[in-house]
């Protein structure tokens, strides 16, 4: 091989390896480059969930109250079906009221009879009252006939048997006298003091007072702005006081029961924001308050909380309860008591008290 030949295979064969030293110092340039952008990511959506706690262990709740009926009786009527919606005070049912009616008139008659008695009783002792001043007066004049018969029979103006006459009929007015005060003890202990009298009254309004009182829950009315909901009640069912009849769930304060692990509470406040999105609406987020958060997990509560004292226990991250208020409830998207619910805490945006609504219990 001639010498020009030799340099023209050392002049292409030379670059090689410096373009291959260029491409490994992009593709490092690149690789750092690439770690670096998912270095961030990853800090980015720690960071995120940091200051965005998320559950998906959240039900949706609403105050409820199962009606019981106060008094007992059959259904005569049903003024609402099952899941309709009512206002406060609408008329549920009504039980059969014909024997409150009666109750109620027995007791108003018997009121009518002791406010009478009390009166006639008065009026006895005011009678013998007056017929005691009058027997007093009679033995007053009897007494002066006497002693003017007795000093005429002395002197001999009048007859001895006369005398004793007008002191017979002093004796009998005298005998009147402690008739009548015998009488008026018995009228005054009849009668009783004033405060015995106006303990009768008040006896009687009382059983008025509660035979209207059951009178009135013989119909059984709506406690809140709700929804019926479970009801298998029929006309003519006979129902008792106490018995659980239905659940009625109020529907003007709706909440998120959010059991978050115990490791995402320590910067939670009451009064930070929320998102919600509650299985039933897919993708739709309503906005919430953490109204409160519970003092002990959900765990220390159970019919059989955790006694963690043996050798073979294993540590388990706990749920810590939060009460979620929703703020922006909507007719379009009806809310139902239980359903399953996915809330998110916005921490970094702090409390914002000024939506936190009133605790409600």
């Amino acid at each position: 091989m001639s010498e020009t030949e030799g340099a023209a295979d050392a002049a292409t064969s030379s670059p090689t390896p410096q373009i291959n030293r260029k491409k490994e110092i992009y593709l490092l340039i690149g690789s750092l480059l690439l770690a670096g952008v998912l270095l961030v990511g990853i800090y980015a959506i720690w960071n995120y969930d940091r200051e965005h706690p998320k559950t998906d262990d959240a039900f949706l709740q609403a105050n409820f109250v199962w009606i019981k009926p106060q008094v007992n009786g059959q259904i005569t009527d049903l003024s609402v079906s099952p899941n309709e919606a009512v206002k406060a005070g609408q008329v549920l049912f009504q039980i059969d009221p014909s024997k409150y009616q009666q109750h109620l008139i027995k007791a108003e008659k018997q009121l009518i009879l002791v406010t009478q008695k009390n009166v006639a009783d008065q009026a006895s002792v005011n009678a013998i009252r007056a017929q005691i001043t009058e027997q007093q007066s009679a033995i007053k004049t009897a007494e002066e006939y006497a002693k003017s018969y007795r000093k005429m029979e002395k002197k001999g103006a009048a007859s001895k048997l006369g005398a004793v006459s007008h002191e017979d009929a002093l004796a009998t007015e005298r005998a009147k006298l402690l008739e009548l005060q015998a009488d008026l003890a018995q009228a005054v202990a009849e009668l009783g003091a004033d405060d015995v009298q106006d303990a009768r009254i008040k006896v009687a309004q009382a059983e008025v007072d509660l035979a209207k009182l059951a009178l009135q829950w013989t119909r059984v009315v709506a406690p809140a702005d709700g929804v019926v909901t479970g009801m298998t009640l029929r006309v003519g069912d006979v129902v008792e006081p106490g018995q659980q009849l239905f659940p009625f769930i109020e529907t003007d304060y709706w909440w998120v029961q959010a059991n978050f692990v115990e490791t995402a509470m320590a910067h939670v406040r009451p009064g930070m924001p929320a998102k919600v999105k509650i299985d039933t609406f897919g993708d739709r987020k309503f906005k919430g308050v953490v109204e409160s958060i519970s003092t002990g997990t959900a765990a220390a509560f159970s019919l059989l909380p955790p006694q963690n004292t043996t050798g073979n226990w294993v540590k388990v991250t706990q749920r810590i309860p939060v009460r979620i208020r929703l703020l922006d409830t909507d007719a379009n998207f009806p809310l139902r008591f239980g359903a399953s619910a996915v809330a998110t805490i916005d921490i970094q945006a702090g409390p914002v008290t000024s939506q936190a609504g009133p605790a409600t219990p």
